[in-house]
């Protein structure tokens, strides 16, 4: 069962404002009339009549936008925390090694070698991400190059604070926040594996579709501790396609290739209507009948329904989102990110037998 996080006293007056209007939306069946026309009184029963079904809008609107300011809420004071915590811990393991060193912070952090980015993993960025460069590689080779500079730069810092810690023996114990999120959808990864990642995604989505890389790196690099759960939240206001694209999906996992059809549409995300998505299941192998017949009825359309049902009980409003054991991951994040956030999972999990080889 799905807990809401209760109103925080420190919220937006906005919301409290809210929850006051629906408090008095409906008329109590002893109130006065509302109206007369001549003696003819208007009863606040005939209004509740008439305006109920506008009105019940308005609460579930209410309600969402409650929902999501309180996870946003309760998700961005996490973050802060997280980050000036570590920011904290960092200015301090510089101060100690500066000292021992006879040195400053900055004189540290100056001397840090930083790799330099070559040729080769230029175009390797180009070609894996070919499908969101909207122009060709050579206007988009020293715009890139700058980007994975910066990228070698920060991942160097990075490093170096990492064995600063390792040498103050940092132990970072902030309690996470934890989110309720049912792990329903198809899998990677074993059954038993301590970590369960849970991500909500749209295959229209660009970020989704640079993010796809990233996610099967990371299960590459954990193969047993990882387990993937893939939700649908196809966001049609934004992406015309994703809605059928994501009943392919589920069409293509009534035939067992779930994962087969969400590989080909994320490499081709520019293909990703009615007609392409059929000539994707040929591709595959699949019975072009059935498949054909679940794109057309409504069952694939009802299972999708039920992730954004869950996503908006999540308060989750964009994707790529994801959840590692109930923490919260919002957008795109690097290999790096996603690691590390894994890394102290197993941590704080402590020692543990290996999962069984993981199913793919």
């Amino acid at each position: 069962m799905l807990i809401r996080p209760r109103l925080d006293l420190r919220l937006p007056l906005v919301v409290a404002v809210l929850v006051a209007v629906l408090g008095s939306a409906a008329f109590g069946a002893d109130e006065p009339p509302v109206a007369t026309i001549g003696k003819q009184p208007v009863l606040p029963q005939e209004l509740n009549a008439r305006a109920a079904t506008k009105l019940s809008a308005l609460q579930n609107n209410f309600e969402s936008t409650l929902r999501r300011v309180n996870h946003s809420y309760a998700r961005d004071r996490q973050s802060i925390n997280e980050r000036e915590l570590n920011a904290l811990l960092d200015e301090r393991v510089l101060e100690l090694e500066a000292a021992s060193k006879k040195s400053t912070p900055d004189a540290l952090k100056s001397a840090v070698k930083v790799p330099e980015v070559t040729d080769a993993q230029i175009r390797s960025f180009f070609d894996a991400n070919k499908g969101q460069m909207q122009q060709p590689f050579e206007q988009m080779s020293a715009p890139i190059k700058q980007y994975l500079q910066k990228q070698a730069q920060e991942n160097s810092q990075r490093a170096y604070l990492a064995t600063l810690r390792n040498k103050y023996r940092v132990s970072m114990d902030l309690a996470p926040l934890r989110e309720p999120v049912p792990a329903i959808g198809p899998q990677r990864g074993p059954d038993n594996a301590p970590i369960t990642m849970v991500e909500f995604s749209d295959f229209q989505c660009p970020f989704c579709g640079r993010f796809s890389p990233v996610v099967k790196e990371v299960l590459t690099k954990y193969p047993t501790q990882v387990r993937l759960i893939y939700r649908h939240l196809p966001l049609t206001s934004l992406h015309p396609n994703a809605q059928k694209a994501a009943e392919a999906a589920v069409c293509a996992q009534n035939q067992g290739k779930f994962w087969e059809m969400h590989d080909l549409m994320f490499a081709e995300q520019s293909a990703l209507n009615e007609d392409a998505l059929k000539e994707k299941a040929k591709r595959l192998g699949l019975d072009s009948k059935s498949f054909d017949e679940c794109l057309a009825g409504g069952k694939a359309r009802e299972a999708v329904q039920k992730d954004v049902d869950a996503a908006e009980q999540l308060g989750i409003g964009g994707t790529p989102f994801s959840f590692v054991n109930g923490r919260y991951v919002d957008g795109a994040a690097s290999a790096q990110d996603l690691s590390a956030l894994i890394d102290d999972e197993l941590r704080r999990a402590g020692p543990r037998t290996v999962a069984p080889a993981a199913r793919r």
